[in-house]
C-alpha cells in the first residue's frame, strides 16, 4: 500500500509537471508568435494607410487651420515643426496638395527625427515608411534624390532599432547607386561611400565591402574632382505630370476668400483662448457654413467647367483642383483639422471618400484621353507609367480611398515590361505581397 501511495504520488507529480510544462511552452509559443507578428507588422515596408494614423485629438486647432486661412503648408510645416507641433505636421504633411514628393519626403523625415527625438519610435517609423514609399513610386524624384531619400530613411530605422527595414531602404538606395542609368558617378561614389559604412554598422560586412569596392572603381575611372554638393542634380525623368493651374471660377474665389476670412477669425479666438470650449460656438459655425457653402460652389462650378472646356489640358487642371478641394473635405470629416468642423461630413466619411474616389477615376479617364492623343507608343507607355504611380503612391497613403489597388499595379506591371522591352533603361517598381499588403521596390531590366 505504501509503495501503490508512492508510485501515485509519483505519477501525479510527473502528471502536474508535465503540465505544467506544455502551459509553459505554450505561453512561450504565444509570446513568441506575438512578438514575430509585431515585428511583421512594424517592420513591414508596406505598412498600413497613413491616413489610418491620423491622431485628430492632438492637433492644434490653431496651427493647423493656417492651411484654410491661406497660409502656405510650408509655412504651417516649418512652424509647426520649430514648436514641436509634430501632429499638425503629421496631418499638414499627409494632405498636403502643395508640396512637390521632394518636399513631402524631406519633411517626412524631418518628422520621423522629431519622433525618434521625443522617443517615440512608432510614430518615426510610421513617417520613415511613407517618406520610403514615396521614394519607391515617385515619378518626379530624380534617382539622386531617392538615394538620398532611401539612404536618411534607412539610417533613421537603424538608430530606432529596426534593421530589417534599415537594411532594406539601404539596398534600395543600392540598386539605385549601381543600377540607374541617371545618377552621375559623383553621385554614385557619395552614395556608395554612405552605404559601405551604414551596411558595415548593421553587421553586412560582404555589402559594405561591395560597396566600397564600387566607389573604389568609381573613383579610379572617372574624374570626380570638385565638390558634388556644387553640381546640379540630374533632373526628375518624369514628362507628363505638371501641375496645371487652373484658376477658380469667380463664384468659388468669393466663397473661399469667405471661408479664409471666418477661419481667421476662429484661429485669431483660439489662439488668444487655448481651451477650445471657451470659443464662441458662433465663430466654428461661420466656418462650418462657409465651408458648405464653398463645396456646394465649386461642385456646380467644376461640373461646369469641365463641360465648357476647350482643351484637353484645361479640363486636367479642372479634374485636378476639384481631387485637392476633395481631399481638403475629406481632411475635414477625418477631424485632420483637430476640430469637427462640418459634423454632417464627419458623419458621411464614407461618402465622402466615394466622392474622393469617383473624381480620382474621372481624372484617371482625362489622363488616358490626352495620353491617346499622343503619336509614339513608348510616350504612351512612359506617361502611364508616371500617372500610375502616382495612384498608387495617393492609395497607398489612403489618399485615394478604395483605389483599384490589383487593377493599377498590373497595369504598372504591364507598362513597366513594355517600356523595358522597348529599351527603356528607368528602374521601375516591383511588388510582392506580404500577407494582403503589396511592398514596393525598385528594380532594373538586366
Amino acid at each position: 500500500m505504501v509503495l501503490g501511495g508512492y508510485a501515485g504520488s509519483r505519477r501525479t507529480c510527473l502528471l502536474r509537471g508535465i503540465l505544467g510544462l506544455l502551459a509553459l511552452l505554450v505561453l512561450i509559443g504565444v509570446a513568441s508568435g506575438g512578438a514575430y507578428l509585431y515585428l511583421r507588422v512594424t517592420a513591414s515596408p508596406g505598412g498600413s494607410y497613413a491616413v489610418d494614423h491620423l491622431l485628430p485629438k492632438k492637433i492644434d486647432p490653431a496651427a493647423a487651420l493656417a492651411t484654410l486661412a491661406g497660409v502656405s503648408d510650408l509655412e504651417v510645416l516649418n512652424q509647426s515643426l520649430a514648436q514641436g507641433d509634430l501632429e499638425t505636421t503629421y496631418a499638414t504633411v499627409l494632405f498636403s496638395t502643395q508640396l512637390i514628393d521632394r518636399e513631402q519626403v524631406g519633411n517626412l523625415l524631418l518628422l520621423g527625427q522629431a519622433y525618434a527625438a521625443e522617443g517615440d519610435n512608432l510614430r518615426a517609423q510610421l513617417c520613415y515608411r511613407q517618406a520610403s514609399l514615396i521614394s519607391v513610386l515617385s515619378p518626379t524624384l530624380s534617382d539622386y534624390g531617392r538615394a538620398g531619400s532611401f539612404l536618411e530613411v534607412g539610417e533613421g530605422f537603424a538608430k530606432s532599432g529596426n534593421r530589417e527595414e534599415a537594411l532594406f531602404n539601404y539596398d534600395q538606395a543600392f540598386v539605385l547607386a549601381s543600377h540607374s542609368p541617371f545618377m552621375r558617378d559623383p553621385h554614385r561614389a557619395d552614395a556608395l561611400g554612405l552605404l559601405a559604412t551604414g551596411y558595415s554598422e548593421l553587421g553586412r560586412a560582404e555589402m559594405s565591402e561591395e560597396c566600397s569596392s564600387l566607389r573604389t572603381e568609381i573613383l579610379y575611372s572617372t574624374d570626380v574632382t570638385g565638390t558634388t554638393s556644387a553640381m546640379t542634380p540630374e533632373q526628375p525623368i518624369a514628362n507628363f505630370l505638371t501641375q496645371i493651374s487652373s484658376p477658380p471660377a469667380a463664384m468659388v474665389a468669393s466663397y473661399e476668400e469667405r471661408r479664409m476670412e471666418a477661419v481667421r477669425e476662429l484661429r485669431d479666438a483660439l489662439q488668444a483662448s487655448p481651451d477650445v470650449s471657451a470659443v464662441s460656438q458662433e465663430l466654428v459655425t461661420d466656418v462650418t457654413q462657409a465651408l458648405v457653402n464653398e463645396d456646394n460652389a465649386r461642385r456646380t462650378a467644376y461640373e461646369d467647367e469641365l463641360a465648357a472646356a476647350s482643351s484637353m489640358v484645361l479640363r486636367i487642371g479642372i479634374a485636378e483642383t476639384r481631387v485637392d478641394w476633395l481631399l481638403v473635405k475629406y481632411r475635414v470629416s477625418l477631424g485632420g483639422f483637430g476640430l469637427d468642423l462640418v459634423p454632417a461630413w464627419s458623419d458621411d466619411v464614407a461618402g465622402i471618400a466615394a466622392e474622393l474616389n469617383a473624381a480620382r477615376a474621372e481624372l484617371h479617364a482625362i489622363y488616358g484621353e490626352q495620353i491617346d492623343t499622343f503619336g509614339d507608343e513608348m510616350a504612351k507607355d512612359r506617361a502611364w507609367f508616371d500617372v500610375l504611380r502616382v495612384e498608387i503612391e495617393q492609395g497607398r497613403l489612403g489618399l485615394y480611398p478604395d483605389y483599384p489597388e490589383e487593377e493599377l499595379i498590373s497595369q504598372l506591371s504591364e507598362v513597366s515590361t513594355s517600356l523595358a522591352e522597348a529599351g527603356d533603361p528607368s528602374l521601375h517598381p516591383e511588388f510582392i505581397y506580404e500577407d494582403t499588403t503589396p511592398v514596393f521596390s525598385l528594380a532594373w531590366t538586366e
